[in-house]
């Protein structure tokens, strides 16, 4: 209570000391002065725009004139006011990342035939079914199920043809992404033909990216690195190195994957023959937050981190405007941005090119972020009239504008003078 007490005391005084009630005083006097001052000028607003009209309605000739100058007035401001428009670009870049903006799963990598390795790190359940062969751990040549838990995220297993002088029948049937899983780092290396990606899906109980495999009939050699046996027991000096590697006979051809938690897959597709690798990937991908860029690390320091940009060459068009977009240079697009990949294919001894679309009211280009030297911005007009007859249209109302302009001081000088 006796503190309490004091509080009260202290916040009289400081209330007290600012002189609370004498500035109450003076609002409350103050503010009957405001409220007339504020009819006053409303009264003259509106006896003004009574004048006008009336003076306008008189005179029919005056108001077409202004109308005419209003029109005119907007078209000029319409063909330098920046608008959004609908632009499209094609690139060859190194790397990309996305994230998926559908609202139902996508298919994005689609009937890869023939390849070579398949190696996914990342925390991964698996089962394998069939005739299992190891010199080294003999314990598995008895199974014909082995399940298979990761230990953590750096656990990762890769699966190749046993014999690789034969043909691959190992098939990289489908991927779904499931909306908002992100696309991470996918590059395409042209010297080893790797297709690297990183997926950092939503976490959701029954909304999981899928992955489905065809092992086809040939034995197939399985390296495990960072993982457990369920089913089987290991010597010690195996379960400490854990590093395991097998032939596996495969009885069941079809392989499900559930990817509920971030992967990498690293595949090894054959050589690209006949435009082939156009059907791997498949196009009109709703996206959001895409990006041509990787992040140099240099140190512990986040602020020592610097972007280099992953684009090669390309192009962007908008509202009949086209800018070439160099080797290392960045695209910077505003808001709303990149909404649609169209079309993804990998381009041999290149890297990988993409078709986008989307809206925008400015496009950027330049090696550096904050010093762009070309950009794209176009008017309203541009995404209704082409070029010149912009250039026509804003010599007619400039012209129109002046002669006009002069009618009118004409007219109201009449007015005043015949009016004393």
């Amino acid at each position: 209570m006796a503190r309490r007490q004091t509080i009260k005391q202290q916040i009289g005084a400081f209330l007290s000391a600012i002189k609370i009630d004498k500035i109450w005083q003076k609002l409350i006097a103050t503010g009957p002065l405001v409220i007339s001052g504020i009819k006053k000028g409303l009264n003259w607003v509106i006896k003004t725009l009574k004048s006008l009209s009336t003076y306008l309605w008189s005179n029919k000739i005056l108001t077409f004139v202004l109308g005419l100058l209003l029109i005119f007035s907007g078209l000029t401001l319409a063909a330098f006011v920046p608008s959004t428009h609908i632009f499209e670009s094609n690139l060859t870049v190194e790397e990309m990342s996305f994230t998926y903006a559908g609202k139902e799963p996508k298919l994005f990598l689609d009937t890869v035939r023939g390849i070579k390795s398949l190696e996914i790190e990342g925390q991964q359940t698996l089962t394998f079914t069939g005739k299992i062969q190891s010199k080294s751990t003999p314990a598995l040549n008895q199974l014909t199920i082995l399940e298979i838990e990761p230990i953590d995220s750096t656990s990762k297993w890769s699966i190749a043809p046993a014999n690789l002088k034969q043909s691959s029948e190992l098939e990289f049937t489908e991927l779904r992404l499931q909306p908002d899983t992100k696309v991470n780092n996918l590059s395409y290396d042209t010297y080893r033909n790797q297709l690297a990606f990183s997926l950092t899906p939503v976490k959701k109980p029954t909304n999981t990216n899928i992955l489905q495999l065809n092992l086809g009939n040939q034995p197939l050699k399985v390296s495990l690195e960072g993982y457990q046996l369920k089913n089987v027991k290991l010597p010690i000096d195996s379960e400490k190195q854990r590093q395991l590697e097998f032939i596996l006979i495969p009885n069941n051809q079809e392989l499900r994957l559930n990817l509920a938690d971030p992967v990498t897959i690293y595949l090894q597709p054959p050589a690209p023959k006949n435009n082939e690798s156009k059907q791997w990937f498949r196009g009109k991908i709703e996206v959001k937050n895409v990006q041509f860029q990787r992040l140099d690390r240099t140190g512990s320091n986040q602020d020592d981190n610097l972007p280099i940009s992953t684009i090669l060459k390309g192009e962007v068009h908008m509202a009949e405007q086209k800018k070439e977009i160099k080797r290392n240079q960045f695209l910077m697009v505003e808001e709303p941005g990149i909404k649609l990949i169209r079309y993804l294919n990998i381009v041999p001894q290149e890297g990988l090119e993409v078709r986008i679309s989307g809206k925008s009211k400015l496009i950027q280009i330049g090696l550096d972020k904050e010093f762009p030297v070309s950009r794209i911005q176009a008017s309203w007009l541009d995404g209704v009239l082409s070029g010149d007859a912009i250039i026509a249209l804003i010599s007619f109302c400039a012209a129109s504008f002046t002669y006009l302009l002069s009618f009118i001081i004409n007219e109201i000088s009449k007015s005043t003078s015949s009016n004393p």
